[in-house]
């Protein structure tokens, strides 16, 4: 289905929108001015008919039919000009009357005489027999002893300056709108066509970008407008979609590489045992190391089920209270092997006597995971210290180190997949998914999680939850 650019829809409107303005303007003009000329022609007619009939009632109609254009100076002080003026009797016979207009007689409609014989001053616009139009009213002329209508004064004035002036008026209008709408339009469509000139380099600049080259920018330059806000907001979201990709590309590198060095021992130590035959315990031997790489294998398809499920929120989280004391000196005894194991101290401070609410199974998963992190960065003789502090609902708890620590560049790293600070990536026993795992179990408690680093000196994580609401 076709449909108009966006830069002819805002003209058409902006066009469309101007001419009702200008008709409705000019419909205005012309009616006031119109209503305006002709009160202005009935003021003037009717002020002749309302001296003439007060000077007939006056002189008793005395001299004014023997020499009437004489009489009219002697009244109104000049001969009007442009009028037409006669006097009837109350039958409508015509007794005396003046024309200075091309039309020699004016017919004069019944209802008109009709309602001046009833005492109405009558206002009408007749047309002439030469075609031309006139404006007349009719007043009637009252004899005060009697109260009754003798004649009736009809004064009239030729409407062919006032047509003229409205012709000329109604030709100025066709003229101006139509004009005017055209030139809105012209200019509508350049002034929209530069203003949406942004969108459609927006426009080009996404077909450019795909997850090959996401290094495409709209220039935004110093314009802070609406379209200088969509360009910025747009240029973030290509960064946001650049990291995205980044992080799937090394996530897919980190799987590949996990699953690469198991699966290798594993084809390289069958290979051995099928070269010759050996003893029973060198085939347990082998047997053992590949178990071993099936079971890290193993956890590492286990802990990116366990993301994948939280991701999409299909984990349950039990509620059930936790002291968080208990649960800590208990992780702690159980991580005190692995720790002496690398010839790390671990260290129990001050931890607090508080209960939190939610699921013990994955919060102890989450602190063993961290603590295990630092005894494993830690280099030998050093320590892991775990503490806590209370602070207005929550429980914050430390697990500090003096381990290689983190380069700050790689700080916002720290919980992405496979993460490992040692950059020489040495093979440990760990899937790499740890501290993404605690991350999530701590937000989906409603807690948070972070990191301080200095390298060469530790690290610590701050873990805070919510107290259970007594």
């Amino acid at each position: 289905m076709f449909s108009l650019p966006i830069k002819w829809k805002l003209t058409l409107w902006y066009s469309l929108i101007l001419a009702l303005i200008l008709i409705a303007f000019s419909s205005g003009v012309y009616i006031y001015f119109r209503n305006s000329l002709q009160k202005s022609i009935d003021t003037k007619i009717k002020s002749i008919a309302d001296v003439l009939s007060t000077s007939m009632v006056e002189t008793h109609g005395i001299n004014v039919f023997s020499n009437f254009e004489r009489y009219l100076e002697n009244v109104l002080g000049k001969k009007p000009k442009g009028k037409f003026i006669q006097i009837m009797d109350s039958s409508g016979k015509i007794g005396a009357k003046m024309s200075d207009i091309e039309a020699e007689t004016i017919p004069t409609s019944f209802s008109a005489l009709e309602k001046a014989l009833k005492g109405e001053v009558v206002y009408e616009t007749i047309e002439s027999p030469s075609k031309q139009r006139i404006r007349t009213v009719i007043v009637p002329i009252m004899e005060k002893e009697r109260y009754k209508i003798t004649s009736i004064v009809q004064v009239g004035t030729s409407l062919e300056d006032f047509d003229e002036t409205l012709r000329r008026l109604l030709l100025i209008f066709l003229i101006s709108i139509p004009t005017s709408i055209a030139i809105t339009t012209v200019s509508g469509y350049f002034l929209a066509r530069k203003a949406l000139k942004p969108v459609d380099k927006i426009r080009r600049t996404a077909i450019k970008i795909s997850s090959s080259n996401l290094d495409e920018r709209i220039d935004v330059g110093d314009k802070r407008d609406e379209l200088g806000r969509l360009a910025t907001t747009f240029n973030d979201m290509i960064e946001r979609l650049k990291e995205s990709f980044q992080r799937i590309n090394q996530f897919s590198i980190d799987v590949s590489h996990e699953l690469k060095t198991p699966l290798t021992i594993l084809k390289g130590e069958t290979e051995v045992a099928l070269r010759k035959d050996r003893d029973i315990e060198e085939y347990k031997k082998i047997l053992k190391s590949n178990l071993e790489e099936i079971d890290r294998m193993t956890k590492i398809i286990d802990d990116l089920l366990l993301l994948s499920k939280a991701e999409s929120d299909n984990i349950v989280i039990n509620q059930e209270d936790i002291p968080i004391k208990d649960l800590l000196v208990d992780i702690c005894m159980s991580m005190e092997v692995f720790a002496k194991q690398k010839g790390v101290e671990l260290v129990l401070g001050n931890i607090d006597e508080a209960n939190l609410r939610g699921d013990e199974l994955k919060i102890r998963r989450m602190f063993s995971n961290i603590i295990e992190n630092g005894i494993k960065y830690t280099p030998k003789g050093g320590m892991v210290e775990v503490y806590s502090s209370l602070n207005d609902g929550y429980i914050n708890v430390y697990i500090k180190d003096n381990g290689i620590g983190i380069p700050e560049s790689d700080i916002k790293f720290i919980f992405d997949r496979f993460y490992r600070g040692d950059k020489s990536r040495r093979r440990e026993t760990g899937s790499g998914l740890g501290l993404s795992i605690s991350k999530w179990i701590t937000e989906a408690h409603k807690g948070t999680i972070e990191v301080k680093s200095v390298p060469s000196q530790g690290s610590t994580f701050i873990v805070k939850l919510p107290l259970k609401n007594e």
